[in-house]
């Protein structure tokens, strides 16, 4: 089977592949081919968990999709501290990872520290691993366009334990660490493109 990167309208998952096994299509809504702006809309208003985009060509799918958003630009951290705990914060009600756009001249990885220093208050960090980007849409707050956001992100140590202060001019409530193994209340209250790639990183921490 066959896979592009998944793309999230917050708990709302579209996929891109050239087949889905039989014991996923009853969870999925199931289109062929184009994706077109009503189609995807019609799928956001009718709330079904997620739709799957069926083509012999899945990437192209996908760039086609993204070619009718805003596109938009982010990096983030996923940060462990010297007790292997990692770090979280809790903004707009919702637990996330400290992340924001790439300015311009700015790579992805110097974007990705210098978001955790400013949200966190972190120092003393060093990338230790590229993770899979994720991707999200959204509505523009008081326009009639969607973004497409593609956020890099990156697994991160820091030397500093069990220190962290949350960015209130961002929204930022809490900066918690939290054992990878206890994130129940994250699971529960976050981002669906944020709890994939948690699943995803803590599977690789237990092999």
């Amino acid at each position: 089977m066959e896979n592009s990167p998944a793309v999230f309208f917050d708990q709302q998952k579209i996929l891109f592949t050239n087949r889905l096994p039989e014991e996923q299509a009853a969870n999925y809504r199931i289109t062929h081919g184009r994706v077109d702006w009503e189609s995807f809309m019609d799928f956001i208003r009718s709330g079904t968990k997620a739709m799957a985009c069926i083509s012999d060509d899945p990437a192209a799918l996908f760039s086609e999709f993204s070619a009718m958003f805003r596109q938009i630009e982010a990096a983030g951290g996923l940060v462990a501290d010297p007790t292997d705990h990692w770090l979280f914060i809790y903004r707009r009600d919702r637990w996330d990872l400290p992340k924001g756009m790439v300015d311009p001249g700015e790579s992805p990885e110097e974007a990705a520290l210098r978001e955790v220093k400013e949200e966190c208050g972190i120092g003393e960090l060093r990338i230790i691993d590229q993770l899979a980007p994720t991707y999200h849409v959204y509505p523009l707050e008081g326009e009639r366009e969607w973004a497409f956001k593609k956020t890099h992100w990156y697994f991160l140590r820091t030397r500093v334990c069990c220190q962290a202060e949350p960015q209130t001019s961002e929204g930022i409530t809490r900066a918690e660490w939290k054992d990878p193994e206890l994130l129940e209340d994250v699971f529960s209250n976050t981002y669906g493109n944020i709890k994939e790639m948690l699943l995803s990183c803590r599977e690789l921490r237990r092999a």
